[in-house]
């Protein structure tokens, strides 16, 4: 059984992404002896964390990317990977992609020459992401003929590749000893795509077990939720086109919409807002704040349905987050999204729902009486963290 751990991430344990890893990071230390992170950026250190082993040799490293950009130009890799993807220069970001790797293999590669010792046969690299790090520590443990194992999580662009910008994809796939998706929605996707059907194992994230449970308004009130960056694959668009068609239809019911969260569409759905004149419709945008907040809040505040209509996601953290505290759910189905949602903790909408669909969930979710136990009970089946990152742990200390 492996010793050593080494877990390759974009920023953990610095900054607030990631925040997975918070909850998983314990189950790890079970496991192994020794864990090192490696951030590929760095920040500040979170609370709690600062006991933690980090390496900063690969942000170091990768932050001198002129430096690497002159040793690649001369570097038979690039112009082979060139080569090898030159159907599909032209698509998207391929081009870029294929030097960004290189970047890659050359930081890994001085990490590997300046800590041999790190990465032995006891000696398992993790990486929270299925990107270009991936490729290079396969790469170099074929060139070095080393025998550490490489191993990492697939979420929701690194599955599906909707940038067209994963060089060498089939390559990883072939040589990686174990990848983790985090939804079956991704194994059937990559199984599918790329064979290896053996090399996938699902491994579902989780959040903590929450003691309180959310409570619904009284009648003729009707509390919406929605948590997500304020862009265009999270299509708030359209859910705030349903929710004012919802409201005229209802002109007796008082209606409170409340997002949390921030981005480029930020600008345009405030005038939206402005601009509409439904006396029982209030909307409030709360812009980024901590999550300790939006727990706050609904441990707080009353919440009848959670709404989330992206056009593309792995498994939604917001969603088994409200599914913690009991509260229904409006969701497409895309990606993983399907895997924890029912007839009994919300509605399943087509991927690409009409308005006419999203106002007939919002009229079916007012009209009933979900079970809030019965919401938690299926939480806890499938994304209570403890559950989901203990067994997480053990396949990969048992990594062959």
């Amino acid at each position: 059984m492996p010793k050593n751990l080494i877990v390759i991430t974009k920023l953990f344990p610095y900054n607030f992404t990631e925040a997975f890893l918070e909850s998983e990071t314990p189950f790890l230390q079970e496991k192994f002896k020794k864990i090192i992170f490696m951030p590929l950026l760095k920040g500040r250190i979170r609370p709690n964390f600062s006991s933690l082993t980090v390496d900063d040799s690969y942000n170091i490293l990768y932050s001198k990317k002129t430096i690497m950009i002159i040793r690649i130009l001369f570097s038979f890799d690039l112009y082979q990977s060139l080569f090898f993807h030159r159907k599909s220069l032209l698509k998207k970001n391929m081009f870029m992609a294929c030097i960004k790797q290189q970047i890659h293999m050359q930081t890994i590669k001085c990490i590997i020459k300046n800590n041999p010792s790190n990465f032995t046969e006891d000696t398992i690299v993790y990486s929270y992401w299925f990107n270009a790090p991936v490729y290079a520590f396969l790469k170099l443990r074929e060139k070095y003929r080393m025998k550490y194992r490489v191993v990492c999580r697939a979420h929701r662009w690194d599955v599906y590749d909707e940038n067209g910008d994963m060089p060498y994809r089939k390559y990883c796939i072939e040589h990686v000893d174990k990848i983790f998706p985090i939804s079956q929605d991704a194994c059937d996707f990559l199984t599918k795509k790329y064979g290896y059907k053996d090399k996938y194992i699902l491994s579902r994230l989780g959040v903590q077990k929450r003691n309180v449970t959310t409570k619904a308004s009284a009648p003729f009130n009707f509390q919406v939720l929605t948590i997500s960056q304020l862009i265009q694959r999270k299509r708030l668009d359209l859910v705030l086109n349903a929710l004012t068609v919802f409201a005229s239809k209802n002109q007796d019911i008082s209606i409170q919409w409340t997002h949390f969260g921030t981005g480029n569409m930020e600008k345009d759905l405030r005038m939206k807002v402005s601009s509409i004149d439904i006396p029982n419709m209030r909307t409030t945008f709360m812009g980024y704040v901590p999550n300790i907040e939006i727990i706050q809040f609904m441990e707080k505040s009353t919440v009848d349905v959670f709404m989330n209509l992206s056009t593309s996601e792995g498994v939604p953290v917001s969603i088994m987050e409200v599914q913690s505290y009991g509260i229904p759910v409006i969701a497409t189905n895309v990606g993983g999204t399907g895997e924890i949602i029912d007839k009994d903790n919300g509605i399943l909408l087509p991927s690409c729902p009409s308005l006419e669909d999203v106002v007939a969930a919002l009229e079916k979710v007012y009209q009933s009486d979900f079970n809030r136990d019965i919401i938690k009970n299926h939480w806890n089946k499938l994304s209570n963290a403890q559950t989901n990152f203990r067994h997480f742990a053990n396949l990969l200390s048992n990594t062959q």
